[in-house]
């Protein structure tokens, strides 16, 4: 494999630098955000590769898990911000928590006990780039889906409030609402699957591939992970909009729209 110096890096930076400030003389606003990301991408993954060179050799389950549990958290953080409405105090970070490890967690521990079968099961090598890859995915699938809902519940209030009167439940009133943030969650996925083979190769081929792996096993793992983002991010979705309609209602299935807040 072809190794790539800092120098390398350094000139992509510098010409997303330039990109940025091109961006901003044509009515760009936020310049910053572009750069201030593109530094924290670069400190967090050379940060990554430094531990993770060490967590690899060093075989530790605790280390390993300590791992999973801070992408975890991260991700669950990173949802409750990329929301115009969201639930106040702890909540929106729970609820988003919550969906990640009951998806990502248990299906990332099925397909290492029963398909790929590493020795030990908890091998660094394959349990943390795969729980990497699909919290990536469903992350944004998550955070899109809530955005949706809470964003169509305060502009649709009177609406919701209207069928709460005419003697529909909590759940037949949101019914549509939840659809949409379904629709709005899974839309970019399908497009993912489309796109897949034809129109775009996938990372993880395109890494396995560049890093001498014949491209046969290549693409069997990338279909592996494909179905795993796709079920990870679709039952993560269903979870965290559940719970999301839940909270927006009263033990007497009344609507609380006091419960967001503008972010």
């Amino acid at each position: 494999m072809i190794a790539i110096s800092y120098w390398d890096l350094l000139t992509l930076s510098v010409l997303v630098f330039l990109l940025g400030g091109l961006l901003w003389l044509n009515g760009f606003s936020k310049a910053r955000q572009l750069w201030w990301a593109t530094l924290r991408m670069i400190v967090q993954l050379l940060f990554m590769g430094v531990w993770l060179s060490w967590v690899f050799y060093a075989e530790n389950v605790w280390l390993v898990m300590a791992i999973g549990l801070i992408m975890l958290s991260a991700a669950g953080y990173e949802i409750s911000k990329r929301q115009q409405y969201r639930f106040k105090k702890v909540q929106n970070l729970l609820i988003g928590f919550v969906s990640l490890s009951v998806t990502s967690l248990l299906l990332l521990i099925g397909v290492l006990f029963i398909i790929i079968q590493p020795d030990p099961w908890y091998e660094p090598q394959y349990a943390i780039p795969l729980l990497g890859m699909l919290l990536g995915n469903s992350m944004t699938a998550i955070g899109l889906g809530l955005d949706t809902l809470t964003r169509s519940s305060v502009q649709l209030r009177a609406k919701i409030e209207a069928q709460l009167a005419l003697g529909k439940t909590a759940k037949q009133s949101m019914q549509f609402i939840k659809q949409q943030s379904l629709h709005a969650a899974m839309i970019p996925v399908i497009n993912m699957l489309v796109a897949a083979g034809i129109i775009s190769l996938p990372g993880m081929m395109t890494g396995q591939i560049l890093a001498g792996i014949e491209p046969i096993e290549a693409v069997k793992y990338q279909i592996m992970i494909m179905l795993l983002i796709v079920s990870s991010t679709g039952l993560g979705t269903l979870i965290a909009v559940e719970l999301a309609s839940r909270k927006l209602f009263d033990n007497r299935q009344r609507l609380k729209i006091d419960a967001l807040e503008k972010s």
